[in-house]
This record gives C-alpha cells, sequence and structure tokens, in this order.
C-alpha cells in the first residue's frame, strides 16, 4: 500500500473515532435534561402532528 492509501485510512479511522465519542457524549448529555412534556403546551396534538410530517419529510440520518 502506499503512504498516501495508509494516511487516508487512518484519517478516516480517527474521524470515526471523533463521531462515536460525539454520539456518545450526546446520548449521555441528553439524559441529564429531562424531556418536555407535550401536554404543557396548548395544541399538543398539533406539535406531534407536526413533528411526524417532518420526520417523514427528512428523515433522520442512520449511523
Amino acid at each position: 500500500m502506499s503512504t498516501k492509501l495508509i494516511e487516508q485510512k487512518q484519517q478516516k479511522d480517527v474521524l470515526k473515532k471523533i463521531l462515536e465519542e460525539l454520539r456518545r457524549l450526546r446520548r449521555e448529555i441528553a439524559g441529564l435534561y429531562p424531556q418536555e412534556d407535550l401536554d404543557e403546551y396548548a395544541h399538543p396534538e398539533r406539535i406531534k402532528r407536526s413533528y411526524q410530517k417532518a420526520l417523514r419529510q427528512y428523515p433522520p440520518r442512520s449511523a
């Protein structure tokens, strides 16, 4: 293998490990903050429908 290919593989591995760590930290931080309850809002069903529509229209990227 050439040096350039080895460097690219190493960079890819480092980036992958950084992203895994960021995901882990994001999950850890999300656990510290309580989730909002839709019942506190005036129109919870409307909010829920809008959110579901947005998820269909703009699906989250899978890891």
